[in-house]
């Protein structure tokens, strides 16, 4: 008789039917450990789902990935602590990160949907979002 999921193991397996179906192949093989990840890309993917709300599968990569850059992560805490010039820098490279992340998606609906849900987020009182604008289909230029 199979086990029963617990409901974090059920939550986690709907997080990353979710999460698959709209991110790259790399990415799905780095959270998996069948591929190299490196701290930027931890970094990336923890910021992805973290900003998704996807709980689950931002504690699984934790669990599965954090231990390999804790020397990493001291440096960017104490990095951000003592340089704070560097911050907005540092808020840009996560607006590329979502940037990217929609312009990979699996197809226009699902970009523009991601487009829609990261440029809300980012939306700043002083300047537009760095957030691109969508792109059509066809010709590679700009719909907004």
């Amino acid at each position: 008789m199979k086990k029963k999921l617990s409901s974090f193991e059920r939550q986690l397996m709907l997080d990353e039917i979710l999460f698959y179906s709209i991110c790259g192949e790399e990415d799905r093989r780095k959270i998996l450990d069948q591929q190299l990840m490196t701290f930027q890309d931890f970094r990336r993917l923890s910021l992805i789902t973290d900003y998704l709300e996807l709980d689950h599968l931002h504690k699984f990569i934790w669990d599965l990935h954090s231990h390999k850059f804790m020397d990493e992560m001291d440096k960017l805490y104490q990095k951000c602590k003592d340089e704070k010039d560097d911050l907005p820098e540092m808020v840009l490279e996560t607006g590329q990160w979502l940037d990217d992340f929609w312009k990979q998606a699996p197809n226009t609906t699902v970009s523009y949907l991601l487009r829609e849900i990261f440029s809300d987020g980012l939306k700043s009182k002083k300047k537009k979002s760095n957030i691109t604008s969508y792109p059509s289909s066809n010709t590679g230029k700009s719909m907004l």
